[in-house]
């Protein structure tokens, strides 16, 4: 549902600033701010309970809900809602930006070639999560931090040693911020960059070139009938 209201949202935005085949730069960022919006809201919640269940809190998904709700109430699995927001939005119009940009300056010289440029597309949208994973990463350390600062690793209570710091409640982004700054300094706030842009650079490779390859086929599928 979030990957579906991801896309949608996108090529809604995307066509209204389309002039002959290519989206302006204010519209790709656009696309990808509204996709990455209607996105988040379904994400969210299940990015939590992920995180948690994750640090080994949890044994299922009911039972995290069940937990959350009571102890925190449901305010707790929208806590990032905000920190989500303020770094998927720049993510989101970085990534759809750069991917927009490297497709057109790579196929304009075969614009009137309707047919899915599968390298092109690979590597345009491998180069766009490469530099929006990059860029964002101290935002989505925050974003972290906001959603687990509950919990410590399970292990960690199981051999009775404090592997985290505990006791750090950040009520809002602010907090959040000068706690990383004051336990870490900057280096803190670029915590995971490489694992960061190791994922998102095939990932969003891969996701974007499957969404043109469907799109192609399912376009061709219903021009032809």
């Amino acid at each position: 549902p979030a990957h579906a209201l991801y896309f949608s949202s996108y090529e809604i935005v995307k066509s209204h600033f389309t002039v002959d085949s290519h989206v302006s730069t204010l519209g790709s960022s656009l696309a990808g701010a509204a996709a990455v919006t209607s996105h988040d809201l379904i994400m969210t919640p299940l990015d939590t309970l992920k995180q948690r269940m994750q640090l080994g809190h949890y044994e299922t998904v009911s039972s995290a809900i069940a937990h959350i709700t009571k102890t925190e109430g449901w305010i707790a699995l929208y806590r990032s809602f905000p920190i989500t927001l303020l770094t998927n939005i720049p993510y989101g119009m970085a990534m759809v930006t750069t991917n927009e940009a490297c497709k057109y300056y790579a196929l304009r010289k075969n614009v009137d070639d309707d047919r899915p440029q599968y390298q092109i597309i690979l590597a345009a949208s491998g180069l766009a999560g490469f530099v929006a994973s990059a860029i964002t990463t101290p935002l989505d350390r925050i974003k972290t931090c906001l959603q687990t600062q509950e919990l410590g690793p399970s292990c960690a209570a199981q051999q009775q040693v404090l592997l985290c710091p505990r006791g750090y409640k950040h009520a809002n982004i602010q907090q959040a911020v000068w706690g990383i700054w004051k336990r870490e300094g900057v280096f803190g706030f670029w915590r995971g960059l490489a694992p960061r842009i190791l994922s998102h650079t095939p990932a969003v490779a891969i996701s974007w070139t499957t969404y043109e390859t469907a799109k192609h086929y399912l376009l061709s599928s219903s021009s032809s009938s």
